[in-house]
């Protein structure tokens, strides 16, 4: 359980530098979590 907690983490991380170095990343971002999210509310 360790383990997951600490791969979100590093996958947090990541998704935040990218969004803040990379131009254009935050737009896929947003759209990934906008269809995850929607197929969770249904």
């Amino acid at each position: 359980m360790k383990r997951f907690y600490i791969g979100i983490a590093i996958a947090l991380l990541l998704t935040i530098i990218a969004v803040l170095f990379f131009p254009g990343v935050d737009d896929f971002v947003e759209q990934t979590f906008q269809r995850y999210l929607g197929r969770a509310a249904r």
